[in-house]
C-alpha cells in the first residue's frame, strides 16, 4: 500500500533590502539546505501592518512555515540548530506519522 505523498511545507521569509538580520536568517536557511520563498515587503503598502496582524510584530525578517509564524533570527537559529525546523518540514502537524508498535521489554527477573 502506497503512502500518500504530502507536499513539503512552504517556508516564506518576509524581508526588506539592506537588512542585516534578513541576510542572517536567509544564510541560516541556505546553510541548512532549507528552500524558502523571499518576499521583499519594502514596496508593498501597509505590509508591516499586515505582518503585525499575523505575527504581532512589525519588524523583519519574519519566517513562516505553511502560513504559521515561527520567528525571527534568534528563533530560526535555535530551530535550525536543534533540528526542530527540519522536523517541522518533514513531519508537519497533522501529517500522518510513521506507525510504531509499543515497545515491549522482557520481564524483569531473568528466565
Amino acid at each position: 500500500m502506497m503512502e500518500p505523498v504530502m507536499p513539503m511545507p512552504s517556508v516564506t521569509v518576509y524581508t526588506v533590502p539592506n537588512c542585516l538580520d534578513c541576510g542572517a536568517v536567509k544564510n541560516l536557511l541556505d546553510e541548512a539546505g532549507i528552500p524558502y520563498r523571499e518576499v521583499d515587503i519594502s514596496r508593498i503598502p501597509d505590509s508591516r501592518e499586515a505582518l503585525a496582524l499575523l505575527s504581532g510584530l512589525r519588524s523583519v525578517p519574519q519566517v513562516f512555515v505553511d502560513g504559521r509564524f515561527v520567528g525571527q533570527v534568534a528563533e530560526v537559529r535555535h530551530l535550525v540548530r536543534t533540528g526542530r525546523l527540519q522536523a517541522m518540514l518533514t513531519h508537519p502537524p497533522g501529517a500522518a506519522q510513521p506507525h510504531t508498535s509499543p515497545r515491549s521489554d522482557p520481564p524483569a527477573g531473568g528466565s
